[in-house]
């Protein structure tokens, strides 16, 4: 089982990767054409991002399975909640 620690630093890394994320599908919305033409496919690197914080959030919850409830992506927090 890992460690506190090793829960810490897999958060950190998903922070990031989440930042990153994000800034790429900022960076392609800057074109109006390609938003224009791949609206789906942006939302979609947005809710990678979120996804990402919000699993982040959990590695590092003082009560884990309480925190389940706080996340605001519906599939993601009864995707959590059947891990209980």
């Amino acid at each position: 089982m890992a460690n506190v620690a090793t829960h810490r630093q897999i958060a950190v890394v998903l922070e990031e990767l989440s930042q990153e994320v994000e800034a790429l599908g900022g960076a392609l919305c800057v074109d109006m054409d390609i938003v224009m033409r791949h609206i789906d496919t942006l939302q979609a690197i947005d809710l990678i991002a979120q996804k990402q914080r919000s699993l982040a959030s959990l590695l590092v919850a003082d009560c884990p399975e309480a925190s389940i409830e706080d996340i605001a992506i519906d599939t993601l927090r009864e995707r959590m909640r059947l891990l209980r």
